[in-house]
């Protein structure tokens, strides 16, 4: 049942990643929507993952690293190293690495 958990929860993350992300490239050229969803993908796992023990933790850990994406951001550092943006390869570093401990701290400390 894990597993299955574990499943639909990816699925899910992966599909909600790809439409936003989908839309905010559309219409600006930085990043946002990868920004968007690893802030708030850490915020629910800093929340479940300290709230939960239960077989909820496999529905939201296979939500979360699926909604989240390290590939997809090494991409676009790739892409503004490339096109000499540097500045905007620095605030988008920053941004997320600083706002996704940011909020999986805060999401921890809500309960």
């Amino acid at each position: 049942m894990r597993l299955v958990l574990f499943m639909v929860g990816s699925g899910t993350g992966a599909c909600s990643r790809y439409l936003i992300d989908k839309y905010f490239r559309s219409r600006f050229s930085f990043p946002f929507g990868i920004l968007l969803v690893n802030v708030f993908g850490s915020f629910i796992l800093g929340l479940v993952a300290a709230n939960s023990k239960t077989d909820n933790l496999f529905l939201f850990f296979g939500f979360c690293g699926a909604l989240t994406s390290w590939s997809a951001l090494a991409l676009d550092y790739e892409k503004q190293l490339n096109s000499r943006k540097y500045f905007q390869l620095i605030l988008n570093l920053v941004a997320n690495f600083t706002f996704g401990l940011c909020a999986a701290f805060v999401g921890m400390k809500l309960v």
